[in-house]
């Protein structure tokens, strides 16, 4: 059952894969063209390079896992603890619109390309079977300033973990001086006069 709708799974998604991949290559040769123009930028647009090489390469092994009949495992949190950069290498900042402001016109036009994939229901269909397909997608829609819709951003809400809701503080007890609590004392009603008895009324 599973090698069938693995079959049907490679038919569907294999035509994204090609469609992401000619994407992120006219990202690369344009930003390549910027960095000849611009030695300045050569140093960005080496990370931004590496960064849309590992991100086809992520999205084509997931592809290409589903292909072979194994889904996608679910995606659990995880801490790290924080490793500093090794020497010489250089780490890309995180930006919004970090292509979009290297490259204006190739990045707009690259950009409704991938908006017109995003809006495929084989779009749809892939991260409904394989929600990590989003995290591979999400960063590519924040360097190009697109807002995640539909099941793309659906997604993206379930993978965070709910926040921790953090117990009020009492409030600090200060202590009353004597007059303050006289005068938020009760105010004290006199006991009634007895009442005697008939005879010992009597003159």
């Amino acid at each position: 059952m599973w090698s069938s709708l693995a079959m049907s799974l490679t038919l569907s998604f294999t035509p994204l894969a090609h469609w992401l991949t000619l994407i992120v290559a006219g990202l690369r040769k344009a930003a390549a063209a910027r960095a000849g123009r611009d030695q300045a930028v050569a140093p960005l647009v080496a990370l931004l390079w590496a960064r849309l090489a590992r991100l086809t390469a992520r999205f084509d092994a997931l592809v290409a896992r589903l292909a072979a009949g194994r889904p996608a495992a679910p995606h659990r949190q995880r801490t790290r603890p924080a490793r500093a950069a090794p020497a010489g290498t250089g780490r890309l900042p995180r930006s919004h619109a970090r292509l979009i402001r290297l490259l204006p016109g190739e990045a707009a036009s690259y950009g409704c390309q991938l908006q017109a994939m995003l809006a495929d229901p084989q779009t749809a269909a892939l991260l409904a079977a394989a929600p990590e397909a989003g995290r591979i997608l999400r960063p590519l829609c924040r360097l190009l300033m697109i807002t995640p819709e539909g099941p793309l951003a659906l997604s993206s809400a379930a993978g965070k973990p709910a926040p921790r809701l953090r117990a009020a503080k009492p409030a600090p007890v200060i202590p009353l001086t004597w007059a303050e609590l006289i005068a938020r004392s009760p105010a004290v009603e006199p006991d009634p006069p007895p009442r005697w008895p008939i005879w010992l009324r009597l003159p």
